[in-house]
């Protein structure tokens, strides 16, 4: 089973009720977008079980203290609802919603996601699973993240220049530099043991998997908000 988990809390700093804030016909703006998002990927993957890697079952659990999202979740008998406690939704409280995740998710695998990645759609899930149970078939990897390239140069204050070896060539081609990646947040697998046993959402050698600069984008102060509210159209 894959579990797919998505944490929903109220508070939010640099954005007030960034999660519910009404985003033209979406009520509940970011949380409403991707549970329809979600609700369009499991009505896809229930067409694509002649694929071997959709052969496996999903629970969809949402973590919030909202209730307008306890409320709202109530239409969709498909979501399951874990009452965040306050203890679980502070600035700092994430590692300790990590640490309960066995509890909360059934799944052998888990995949957490967030509202505040709007363009991230039910094609980005299918796309993001697909490349990861391939690259497992191949080699032993536990656990994998949406990510970003980074083609530029890349200063460290203590390690100097990390994305290339100046002793090497000073000013390398950006093609010729290391591959860097950042990680946009937008889905992370892994195997239930990972969260057992490393008490993190990644295994020490997770894998990159590249999603374009919109699929990756993430709602983080506002400016990014107003960014959707002006968007025409999104992709569910």
């Amino acid at each position: 089973m894959i579990s797919i988990f998505i944490p929903i809390r109220k508070n939010s700093k640099r954005v007030k009720n960034k999660n519910i804030h009404k985003i033209k016909k979406y009520k509940l703006g970011l949380t409403e977008i991707k549970i329809l998002q979600l609700e369009k990927f499991r009505n896809k993957i229930s067409k694509l079980k002649k694929l071997r890697i959709f052969n496996h079952k999903f629970e969809y659990i949402i973590s919030t203290d909202l209730p307008e999202v306890i409320k709202f979740c109530k239409k969709f008998n498909w979501i399951k609802i874990h009452k965040r406690k306050p203890s679980l939704s502070g600035d700092n409280s994430l590692q300790k919603l990590i640490d309960i995740i066995p509890e909360i998710c059934s799944g052998n695998y888990i995949l957490w996601t967030h509202v505040t990645s709007p363009y991230f759609s039910s094609d980005s899930y299918i796309n993001f699973l697909k490349v990861f149970f391939n690259k497992k078939k191949q080699k032993k990897i536990q656990s994998a993240f949406s990510a970003n390239l980074i083609g530029k140069f890349v200063y460290c204050k203590k390690r100097g220049w990390i994305s290339h070896d100046t002793r090497k060539i000073k000013w390398p081609k950006t093609q010729d530099l290391k591959p860097l990646f950042s990680m946009n947040s937008a889905a992370i697998i892994s195997e239930r043991k990972v969260y057992i046993n490393n008490k993190d959402r990644l295994s020490k050698k997770p894998l990159p998997i590249l999603s374009n600069l919109k699929e990756g984008f993430d709602v983080d102060n506002n400016e990014d908000f107003e960014v959707v509210k002006n968007e025409i159209k999104i992709s569910i």
